[in-house]
């Protein structure tokens, strides 16, 4: 049964017991229930904890709490300026600790992505739905990095966190000196009497303001009075990274532990039907082989080495499945559902069936994607201590509540007997929201009580057992006028839901439901372009093969659909690729002047040498946009190079610009890989690809130069995890026909031209 507004309101004020209505979304929600503040207090027990992100030691040094994953992407840095920054904070005495697993952690942006409410329901009512679902999410406490969310959430929760501990130093020490508190400021860790020239250090203060009520809507710095947001300061995770002291999961090592790897059935997603592990069991180093039910199999022994080489040594064979997957069969079925029954329409504007069908000449073309690996440098891992009435668990997670739970349900323990220790990620993807490592950990250290158990996978069982990007098919059907406007664009799009999937394997708050689930098609129906007829047809499918969140998901096959379609109506229409947008965006919009700028700095209209040539992508993520031009090299005998990526970003206000443009920079690497190498294949549902020399990325020697501008418009910030990725595979087939008259409608683009 899908949730109903009033379901949603019932259940919203069954939380919380009665009807409060904010005065805005400046809310510091901590659920007034002090467990998150409490638990990241008694870390340290000589600091004091003003509230749940925020402490400060005696000498001044504030430790701020980052409660999301680090995986690269800056977050304990840029979290902490966010908290520095209404603190009013020395940044040179600042540190950060991962905060503990509470409910008060929880991440409002990504589990209201799918809200009700919106700018039509009227402003009050959007921000009454927003309210009370934030009770609702608050209760359910899960704590995600997922979605590039972590910055769009944290701007609403940690400025007021911050302003609400600046507000208590600065009462303590109004309190002390017995003064007004309006006439005190604050500036590098200290609170500053103007009139009498008497300050104090935070540190000083810190127990005093700690018993304190805290303020529910702190006031906060306007934007021009930032000294800290808005530069690129000292990263805090750098030193240790450098030094080689930054704990990642796999660096994890206790006294007494146990190594071990798992052994997963051949067929992608599915069950151990019979094995043979005796060569294992008497490899050198062995403890045990364990069957972790009939899903995995344990190979436990003194050191990762030995647990690895005897894994190989197993012989497995996968239980029957009633649809195996093959890849050339499945293409074949994605294109038969096209045009089938009774489709989800996700969008109807207009009538755009009926403007094709009118007599005109239409543009027509069908685009494929293929399975995508997540491929995280490090392999997944977790340790698991299991002690009868408590568990500890060691593990880098995008899920970390998540995490908690699942592992207190395999362990049969309550969530409060289980302790997560939050460790650094190699990578994620949205790999590192799956639980199957986590379970497998659990379930090993279970048969192995009073010792910890490291488990880590193979490159191979890395890659092969993964939860890919899905597989997909779309056809669009498109008409231009003689003025070059479009008048209609028809989507029909096949694929698998990815929540759906996701569902099966761990408890989720978005809806299961294949056929209603629009995530399919994020890159897709937030088309921008002036579209008086627009239609959004779905087709699910549900193949044995399980679909995951992956860098960027549906909007890394959406743009590459969408902006390839773009360009082939701007070749009928016999228009430039940048002009025939341009004419088709409002020209105040925030994509006009993306794609302006874009077309300037990459030179867009200027001759070039020869064989060389640009295509062009325009498109939305997370609240960016985004524009892309890529320059290629096309021989005589059709090998081509990439040469240049051009990218211009408006993503509303950047908090640390040159981790912005790192993450723009690697997100172009990833999205390069996957659009001239990246695909999954399956042959009788068993994966063929197993490491890197089969799923190719390319070296760094091979990389193209990069150019990545920030527009400085300020506005709402938005993440930038996922941003870069999506542009990169129509750009380069778009500059690929531009060379060869040739369009690249199938992915990867590698297996078209050398």
């Amino acid at each position: 049964m899908g949730i109903t507004r009033r379901r949603l309101i019932y259940g919203g004020l069954a939380v919380g017991g009665g009807l409060i209505v904010y005065a805005g979304s400046r809310v510091l929600d901590t659920g007034g229930d002090g467990d998150a503040r409490l638990k990241y207090g008694a870390t340290t027990p000589d600091s004091h904890a003003l509230n749940a992100w925020v402490k400060i030691a005696p000498d001044g040094r504030v430790t701020f709490a980052v409660h999301r994953a680090e995986m690269g992407q800056g977050i304990t840095t840029s979290l902490p300026m966010l908290l520095a920054e209404e603190m009013d904070a020395d940044w040179s005495r600042i540190d950060y600790e991962f905060g503990p697993v509470d409910k008060d952690y929880y991440n409002f942006g990504v589990m209201a992505r799918g809200r009700p409410f919106g700018e039509t329901e009227g402003r009050f009512f959007a921000e009454l739905g927003t309210n009370l679902l934030r009770r609702v999410f608050h209760a359910q406490g899960m704590s995600l990095t997922l979605s590039s969310t972590s910055i769009i959430d944290a701007y609403d929760t940690l400025r007021p966190a911050g302003a609400a501990a600046r507000a208590m130093l600065v009462a303590a020490a109004a309190n002390r000196w017995g003064v007004p508190a309006e006439r005190l400021i604050t500036r590098a860790s200290r609170v500053i009497d103007p009139t009498t020239k008497k300050s104090s250090g935070y540190g000083e203060l810190a127990e005093d303001a700690a018993l304190l009520e805290p303020p529910s809507d702190p006031p906060l710095k306007k934007r021009e009075d930032y000294t800290l947001l808005g530069r690129s300061l000292p990263r805090l995770d750098v030193p240790d990274k450098v030094a080689g002291a930054a704990m990642f999961g796999s660096d994890v090592v206790l006294p007494d532990m146990l190594y071990a790897t798992v052994v997963h059935s051949p067929v992608a997603g599915g069950a151990i039907g019979s094995f043979d592990a005796s060569e294992a069991e008497r490899a050198p180093g062995v403890e045990a082989v364990l069957e972790l039910g009939n899903t995995a199999l344990a190979v436990v022994a003194d050191n990762t080495w030995a647990a690895l080489s005897a894994a190989k040594r197993i012989r497995v064979e996968a239980a029957p499945i009633a649809a195996a997957v093959n890849s050339n069969t499945q293409a074949a079925d994605y294109l038969d559902a096209l045009g089938g029954p009774d489709p989800s329409l996700f969008r109807e504007d207009g009538d755009a069936l009926a403007v094709l069908q009118a007599e005109g000449t239409d543009v027509e073309a069908v685009y494929q994607w293929p399975y995508l690996a997540h491929a995280c440098m490090e392999p997944m891992n977790c340790t698991a201590l299991y002690e009868g009435d408590k568990l500890q668990v060691w593990v880098g997670s995008q899920a970390l509540s998540v995490a908690q739970e699942v592992a207190a349900g395999v362990a049969g323990l309550e969530k409060s007997q289980v302790t997560m220790h939050r460790m650094l990620l190699g990578g994620g993807f949205g790999r590192r929201a799956e639980m199957d490592f986590v379970e497998r950990a659990v379930a090993t250290a279970m048969q192995l009580p009073g010792r910890p158990v490291k488990v880590i996978y193979s490159r191979e069982e890395d890659m092969q057992n993964d939860m890919y990007r899905p597989a997909g098919v779309a056809r669009v059907r498109g008409r231009v006028g003689d003025d070059g406007a479009i008048s209609a664009i028809d989507f029909e799009l096949v694929t698998q839901s990815v929540v759906a999937s996701y569902a099966k394997r761990t408890k989720s708050p978005r809806p299961s439901n294949a056929a209603s689930d629009q995530t399919v098609s994020t890159g897709i129906y937030n088309l921008f372009y002036t579209l008086p007829n627009m239609r959004l047809a779905f087709y699910p499918q549900d193949p044995h093969v399980p679909a995951g969140y992956w860098r960027s998901t549906s909007t890394s096959y959406g743009a590459f659909c969408v902006e390839s379609f773009i360009d082939e109506l701007a070749h009928h229409a016999q228009m430039d690729p940048v002009e025939f947008r341009l004419a088709n965006l409002p020209t105040d919009s925030r994509q006009n002047t993306v794609l302006r700028a874009v077309a300037d700095k990459a030179g867009w209209g200027q001759s070039m040498a020869a064989n060389r040539y640009r295509g062009v992508a325009l498109f939305e993520k997370a609240g960016n946009v985004i524009g892309q031009v890529a320059e290629i090299t096309v021989s005589d005998d059709q090998t081509f190079t990439v040469d240049r990526i051009v990218c211009v970003m408006d993503s509303g206000q950047v908090f640390h610009p040159d981790t912005c443009i790192a993450m723009m920079e690697g997100g172009i690497v990833f999205g390069i890989n996957a659009a001239l190498f990246g695909e999954i294949t399956l042959q009788d549902g068993v994966v063929q690809q197993s490491n890197f020399h089969n799923y190719r990325e390319l070296p760094i020697a091979e990389l193209p130069e990069i150019e990545v501008h920030l527009l400085p418009y300020g506005g709402r910030p938005s993440g930038v995890g996922e941003t870069a990725v999506p542009g990169v595979a129509p750009a380069i087939a778009n500059a690929i026909f531009a060379a060869t008259g040739k369009r690249i409608r199938r992915l990867p683009i590698g297996q078209h031209l050398s």
